[in-house]
């Protein structure tokens, strides 16, 4: 069964966001967890690649885009390819409903109003699958 997360930030900027993924991202590196992040479109992946790049300065975390080159962390727009069935970020507003493909899906929210609404009805779709999200508050 897919293990559930959901990491709700006290803050609502995107740079805050960001921030919080590359600490997930390191922390999976350090467990050597490969994982999938699910970006809502192709240029928030490609944005996200470029930061990667240059954060954290004092270590690189391995990644590609849409496998492009093997690494234990895919960057994707909507579409997933080749999953790697360890651990799923969704940074998509939108349910992904191959999510049970994962060991774990974390969901990843801030308070911007249209990530809080989203987030909730993904929320709902979860528990009425009969999931029983864990809710982790970054802040409050």
């Amino acid at each position: 069964m897919t293990e559930l997360v959901f990491y709700v930030l006290n803050s609502s900027g995107l740079n805050e966001r960001e921030a919080f993924l590359v600490k997930l991202l390191a922390k999976a590196q350090q467990q050597q967890r490969k994982v999938d992040v699910r970006f809502g479109q192709s240029q928030d992946a490609q944005r996200f690649d470029q930061k990667l790049w240059c954060e954290p300065p004092h270590s690189y975390i391995p990644h590609a885009l849409d496998h492009s080159m093997a690494a234990p962390i895919q960057l994707f727009g909507e579409q997933i390819q080749q999953p790697c069935q360890d651990v799923l970020i969704n940074l998509h507003p939108e349910f992904y409903t191959a999510f049970n493909r994962y060991q774990r899906t974390i969901e990843l929210l801030d308070q911007s109003e249209e990530l809080i609404q989203k987030g909730r009805l993904r929320w709902r779709e979860y528990k009425a699958l009969g999931l029983e999200p864990i809710v982790h508050k970054i802040g409050f």
